[in-house]
């Protein structure tokens, strides 16, 4: 399960480099944000290979592969695992092992995207890693006294790749699992114009499939943290909605849960401080 979640993490926050010269080499990098480095530490421990370098200014850390014995070897453990356009880098990075290792015959054969369903593996939960994120909303739509709250599971990605493909295909298998809609959205930034997907939980049913999917598969980065302070909301939500239930009248969450919510919600995604690192220790289904 390993190299799925590799495969997602790559095509979500990596990197396939082709040179156009002979001169210079090959390499995959994936970017972590900073607070991950022990994951990057982690997935060097885990397959045996990768330089790490820590970019201050952009609070970045990134790992980098392009020794050929070790690009083989990653070559090989996502060779077929991926679903994004990003597979056409990874046949181009095949075809110049293999114009480079002519000689010696041991030829690397592209095996195309992963067709197989999204629950069958944990290429998601490398996505996820890479570009999800997980939203509390805490709103008062109809003055102070009603306090409502919201749950979502968000991804959000380029409507077209640097090199011109299409991702509406992708964007699309996930909110078929999910059952939920892919939205389409167009913004300025620094005066250009970005148009991306986005897909996102919306509903009890479409939260319950995501929280079955990360437990079955966990997120490995800072966002396994967020995830689990984020699945204690949900189970708020779940428990006043139970008691509203059975008292066949509407009720106000109470204090203490308010002020439990304010709190998740206040130390989760970027704003979170404190970091637990013993969830990688504990997976087993990955290996």
């Amino acid at each position: 399960m390993l190299n799925y979640w590799l495969a997602g993490l790559i095509e979500g926050d990596g990197s396939i480099i082709i040179p156009n010269n002979k001169l210079q080499y090959p390499y995959i990098r994936i970017a972590f944000h900073e607070k991950d480095l022990p994951l990057a530490k982690k997935l060097t421990e885990w397959v045996g290979y990768g330089n790490i370098n820590e970019v201050k200014s952009s609070k970045l850390v990134v790992w980098t592969v392009y020794e050929e014995e070790a690009l083989k070897d990653l070559i090989n453990r996502i060779n077929g695992k991926m679903r994004t356009p990003k597979v056409h880098r990874l046949d181009k990075l095949i075809d110049w092992y293999n114009l480079s290792n002519k000689k010696a015959g041991h030829l690397l054969v592209s095996k195309g995207l992963d067709s197989t369903p999204l629950d069958s593996n944990a290429w998601l939960a490398g996505m996820s890693d890479a570009d999800s994120n997980f939203n509390i909303i805490i709103s008062s739509p109809f003055g102070r006294n009603s306090i409502r709250i919201q749950t979502h599971w968000r991804l959000e990605f380029s409507q077209k790749t640097y090199h011109g493909y299409d991702q509406l295909y992708w964007g699309s298998l996930i909110s078929s699992f999910l059952n939920t809609t892919l939205y389409s959205r167009s913004r300025e930034i620094e005066g250009r114009l970005y148009s991306s997907f986005i897909v996102m939980t919306y509903s009890e049913k479409s939260n319950q499939t995501i929280i079955d999917y990360f437990n079955k598969y966990p997120l490995l980065s800072t966002k396994y943290l967020d995830f689990k302070d984020w699945v204690r909301v949900v189970e708020i939500q779940q428990k006043k909605k139970e008691k509203q239930n059975n008292l066949l009248r509407k009720t106000k969450i109470s204090t203490d849960l308010l002020k439990e919510v304010e709190i998740l919600k206040a130390g989760m995604n970027n704003k979170r401080r404190r970091f637990n690192w013993d969830h990688l220790n504990l997976i087993t289904n990955y290996f």
